[in-house]
């Protein structure tokens, strides 16, 4: 079927009805207007935030930066390990997706995929940690890309990276930690960054919003989010950005005394931020009754003035916020979905046979690992899943809606009999086209090969979502030997043709213990029907 065509609405057979709600611990509950998704409405309140001044150069060095990012991560995960499980679900075969296979770079002339670039960053070979967790964003020719520990851009395509200077924190969070993620405004041409800041003991931080007009200059301005204010008791842990139309968006999930304490949006006025001025800014905080919940804003919204983010509720039902720039109240959807495993899969592989979805925020329902995308009129999530319903590995499940009225429409899971696949991240365009970047390796009983970094694009939206083959970009032998892989990956929009896309995926080649073993990389992707815009 012709991708240009009218993006169609396919029904399931059987589509749940609504699931009763609970709104938001501390917020309003409502019965929302006819036009809005039917459930409670979280209200929110408007604030300001003002530039900073002149920041200071840090003088951490990346081995300092490491070892306090791995204490902030072994806090993340005990938190997340004690939240309450969920039981595991059946799911009929008939739901499944067909299964995924994989392909090596150099046979992608038979795909619909089409990799423009896939460069190596050679910054993340020099300082990288192992933990690759890359992001990247461009404006033309321009990339600014972060690693875990580090900062760099490039003028020509990724061939070749300059490293950027992190500056320190103020004196109640002075540490340059981590979590850093990408995004440009393609409405604004400004490109925004983030990066947290702890503490030594971890109990308190916050969060610097970089303001740029181009990757390879200083940045114009910064933006500083504490929590906690002047307590300095609250660590903004998981920090996420993306943008809509005119609005920036930051989600972190709070943390105090070593507990979760809820989850955060903030919106802020995008035009404002990108000119450097006082911005307006409404925040919702969620807690909920189902224990730790996670939000990222989904990806390819820079067109909508709507934004949305998911919530796993429970093993078969799924919240949905959707957040209209208009307005300072985020309405609230459940809707029921199949099951998914929420336990730890076996994926053990490469050098060594470690597995590389082993630790607790890969695999809970909280959604660490959960990404989703807005692609013409749908927006779909993807997340991890141990096996179930006959599907024998570690997998990524999925769930698309309608974006009209929410309804559910298609489950299109990620799987493949002989290996496993995880850690998606998704973009989307107008056309209702999606990129994706996914991790695949390992395999139950051990014996897998390493994880490796792969790409991929379904461009037939009047068709049921499917991918088919993704192709290859970063190979490697190795898994880390502590359980770990990463949660920063990107697929942002590609300034030179917003119906492609710009990735990041990584392995480790050759070793796994320094940062000649990072096989970071860039890669400009889409579909061959775009194949003279890019």
């Amino acid at each position: 079927m012709p991708r240009r065509s009218t993006v169609a609405a396919v029904a399931l057979a059987t589509v749940a009805a609504l699931a009763p709600l609970t709104p938001a611990a501390g917020a309003g509950a409502t019965t929302a207007t006819a036009a809005a998704p039917a459930g409670p409405v979280a209200r929110t309140a408007p604030t300001t935030v003002r530039p900073e001044g002149t920041l200071r150069q840090s003088t951490a060095s990346r081995e300092q930066m490491a070892d306090l990012d791995r204490r902030h991560r072994e806090q993340r995960e005990r938190i997340a390990a004690a939240q309450p499980a969920l039981a595991g679900g059946q799911v009929d075969a008939a739901e499944r997706a067909k299964p995924v296979g994989q392909t090596e770079a150099a046979e992608i002339s038979a795909q619909s995929l089409l990799i423009r670039r896939n460069n190596a960053n050679t910054r993340a070979s020099a300082v990288s940690s192992t933990l690759g967790e890359t992001a990247a964003a461009n404006d033309g020719s321009s990339v600014f890309y972060t690693g875990n520990t580090y900062a760099s851009f490039s003028t020509n395509d990724g061939s070749t990276w300059t490293g950027v200077g992190l500056p320190a924190g103020p004196a109640d969070a002075p540490n340059a930690c981590c979590d850093q993620d990408v995004v440009r405004a393609h409405n604004t041409d400004r490109i925004f960054s983030i990066l947290l800041y702890t503490n030594a003991a971890l109990n308190n931080g916050g969060v610097r919003i970089f303001v740029r007009d181009n990757p390879a200059s200083a940045p114009l301005c910064t933006y500083y989010i504490d929590p906690g204010g002047a307590a300095d008791d609250v660590l903004p842990d998981y920090p996420h950005i993306g943008v809509s139309a005119n609005a920036l968006y930051l989600t972190t999930q709070n943390q105090r005394a070593g507990s979760w304490i809820g989850s955060q949006i903030r919106r802020f006025n995008l035009a404002q931020m990108s000119a450097c001025t006082t911005a307006t800014t409404n925040t919702l905080t969620h807690v909920g009754s189902v224990g730790q919940r996670v939000f990222t804003p989904v990806e390819g919204a820079q067109n909508s003035t709507t934004m949305y983010f998911g919530a796993i509720e429970s093993s078969t039902s799924f919240r949905i916020f959707s957040w209209a720039e208009s307005s300072a109240s985020v309405p609230q959807t459940v809707r029921t979905i199949s099951a998914s495993n929420f336990s730890n899969p076996d994926c053990r592989g490469g050098t060594g046979n470690f597995d590389f979805i082993e630790r607790a925020t890969s695999w809970t329902a909280a959604g660490f690992r959960m990404r989703g995308a807005l692609h013409g009129s749908r927006v779909t999530w993807y997340w991890h899943s141990a096996p179930t319903g006959g599907i024998t590995q570690g997998h990524v499940r999925a769930a698309s809606f309608r974006t009209s009225d929410l309804t559910l429409v298609e489950q299109p899971h990620i799987w493949n009999a002989s290996l496993c696949f995880g850690y998606p991240v998704v973009s989307g365009n107008v056309f209702g086209d999606l990129g994706i970047s996914i991790a695949a390796g390992g395999a139950a009983g051990g014996g897998g090969a390493a994880a490796q970094g792969y790409v991929g694009v379904d461009d037939t939206p009047a068709d049921p979502i499917a991918f088919g083959t993704v192709i290859l970009t970063a190979s490697g032998t190795h898994n880390r030997t502590d359980g770990r892989y990463g949660d920063y990956f990107t697929v942002r929009t590609n300034a030179k043709c917003q119906r492609t896309w710009v990735g990041t995926n990584y392995a480790l080649s050759g070793g796994n213990t320094t940062s000649a073993h990072v096989n970071a990389r860039y890669v400009e992707f889409g579909s061959t029907l775009d194949s003279s815009c890019f």
